[in-house]
């Protein structure tokens, strides 16, 4: 089968042929039961030549479409498969609409900060360190303050419900 997304990922091309059969079986769905359902998924599975998920998978597909929403596989695999089958419902083919319109926005080169911003230093940020990112001595403080407020008020609810439950039994 031709690659339906124009991906050179296989598992995207795969995950596409997921989301289109799932969409041909909840067009159908409509009055049928879940056994129906999952026998037509297993059949649009083998149509699109996608191995067969495992059952509990399946099951959680059925379900969807039984109540007449098409399970998405993955949000850039809808939009994919939207493209080339519309989806079965209206209000999904308005959000994978709005996916797609997201995806062909470009965003302006200065709206992430410098790395210097960060606070990684500039060697692992050249050589694409997967460091994970710190606060600031400054950052961190207002943590933890913030922290230690938050456990203070906790406390003092928790003692005053103490207090309450006490009066309240005798």
């Amino acid at each position: 089968m031709a690659s339906p997304s124009g991906s050179s990922d296989p598992a995207a091309d795969e995950k596409v042929r997921l989301q289109l059969a799932i969409f041909d079986v909840t067009r159908e769905a409509d009055g049928r039961s879940l056994a129906e359902i999952r026998e037509m998924l297993l059949a649009a599975f083998a149509r699109y030549e996608v191995e067969p998920p495992p059952a509990t998978w399946v099951e959680s597909v059925a379900s969807s479409a039984f109540y007449g929403e098409p399970y998405i596989v993955d949000l850039s695999a809808a939009v994919a498969a939207d493209a080339l089958a519309p989806a079965p419902d209206g209000d999904v083919r308005e959000r994978l609409a709005a996916r797609r319109e997201l995806q062909q926005e470009k965003l302006p080169a200065d709206i992430f900060p410098a790395p210097s911003e960060w606070n990684v230093p500039v060697t692992e940020a050249a050589d694409g360190s997967t460091r994970t990112v710190s606060l600031t001595k400054w950052d961190s403080g207002v943590v933890l303050a913030v922290a230690a407020l938050a456990a203070a008020v906790v406390a003092v609810i928790a003692v005053r419900a103490g207090t309450s439950r006490r009066r309240a039994a005798a």
